[in-house]
């Protein structure tokens, strides 16, 4: 299970990441924005069923406090 929190932690970064460099293009319809947009959008539903699971297993809690 540390595993999962391992994973969990490390697209939260990346994700972040890429917010980051989407907001280095200043064209909205600019050909890589569209594909970091992509990878974001793919990474939240990853993100979305890990934590769903981390929680259903009891790996991660909503109510735990955490330090970020």
């Amino acid at each position: 299970m540390e595993r999962l929190k391992h994973e969990i932690a490390l697209l939260e970064m990346r994700r972040e990441q890429l917010r980051i460099h989407l907001i280095s293009f200043r064209g909205r319809h600019h050909a890589e924005a569209r594909k970091v947009r992509f990878v974001l959008n793919a990474m939240g539903a990853r993100l979305k069923a890990l934590k769903r699971f981390a929680i259903a297993t009891g790996t991660i809690g909503r109510s735990k406090p955490t330090l970020h």
